[in-house]
């Protein structure tokens, strides 16, 4: 079965064709323009790398956010378990080593944050000391203008009760 066109239902067709192809190209470079704005603007090569970045840094301040959340409650409890402290320290330190230039303040807070927090549950700090890392890191986090819903800063609670220690022994004269 053969489809014959004349000469002006030919062109027809094409120029159909050519429209469909034109506004589903148009429709598919809406969905994916990173742009915000109220009115479209041309894609550069450098609006691109700086939509991919910021991208980044979003993705990366999402993370940060969590992990302070994570940080935030093994601050508050009663009685912080060392292991789970270290543990956390441990992944935050790994997760946050490398990252954009835009969250490399807010990345070294928490993870002098998480440092802090596990030499309180150990008692070789003041639990008041890793509050105010806490608390630090928190104001850098704020610094990034996040989108995520915030972590709400510490007061500092009573210290972190320490497992047993043996009594401190002074000579008698």
């Amino acid at each position: 079965m053969e489809i014959e066109f004349e000469g002006g239902s030919a062109l027809a067709f094409l120029a159909i064709i050519i429209i469909i192809a034109l506004l589903l190209f148009g429709l598919v470079g809406r969905l994916v323009t990173p742009v915000h704005a109220q009115e479209a603007q041309l894609l550069t090569p450098d609006r691109w790398t700086a939509y991919k970045l910021q991208r980044q840094a979003r993705k990366e301040t999402e993370h940060i956010v969590k992990d302070a959340r994570e940080l935030r409650k093994i601050l508050a409890a009663d009685e912080p378990d060392p292991v789970n402290a270290m543990l956390l320290a441990q992944r935050i330190y790994a997760d946050h080593q490398d990252g954009s230039s835009a969250t490399a303040a807010a990345r070294g807070a928490l993870i002098a944050a998480a440092e802090a927090t596990v030499r309180a549950t150990v008692g070789e700090i003041p639990r008041a000391e890793a509050v105010a890392a806490f608390n630090q890191a928190l104001a850098r986090i704020d610094a990034l203008g996040t989108t995520a819903a915030p972590v709400a800063p510490m007061v500092t609670p009573p210290s972190i009760s320490t497992p047993a220690q043996p009594p401190v022994l002074t000579p008698t004269p």
